[in-house]
């Protein structure tokens, strides 16, 4: 972890708790959906932030286990696994994204949720084949 790493982890718990202040003083029917929203973020930001925390405590207090992550989580092996992990779950989630819309149209969902949900399919392969182009020139 970087040096700024723990500032940035302690300003990201402070914000989570200020979000979560906020979200749990609700004020109105209009601030219902913001605060939840806020509330929501705020616990999320405070985990993540205290989990680094401790993840940066412990590597400090063991620098031979975090040389040996940062050169696992460097090396080409594992940096190929990750990367056809995340090939595999892209293909599983878009044919799982392909039965949604049927399953909206059944549900007799508004028009704009299914179209939405299609207009996320086509940005998604949108994107892999915009990186298809653009990696095939690199390589």
């Amino acid at each position: 972890m970087k040096n700024g790493s723990a500032v940035r982890n302690a300003g990201a718990l402070a914000l989570g708790i200020l979000l979560l202040a906020a979200g749990l003083l609700e004020v109105g029917d209009m601030a219902r959906n913001i605060s939840g929203v806020c509330a929501g973020l705020g616990a999320g930001l405070i985990g993540m932030s205290i989990s680094n925390l401790f993840i940066i405590r412990y590597y400090a207090k063991h620098p031979a286990l975090k040389k040996q992550h940062e050169i696992e989580a460097g090396d080409e092996r594992s940096v190929s696994i990750n990367n056809l992990s995340k090939a595999k779950a892209f293909d599983i989630t878009i044919r799982a994204m392909m039965l949604i819309p049927f399953v909206l149209i059944l549900a007799d969902s508004p028009l704009w949720l299914t179209l939405a949900v299609v207009a996320f399919y086509v940005f998604s392969y949108s994107i892999r084949y915009y990186y298809i182009v653009k990696y095939s020139k690199v390589m």
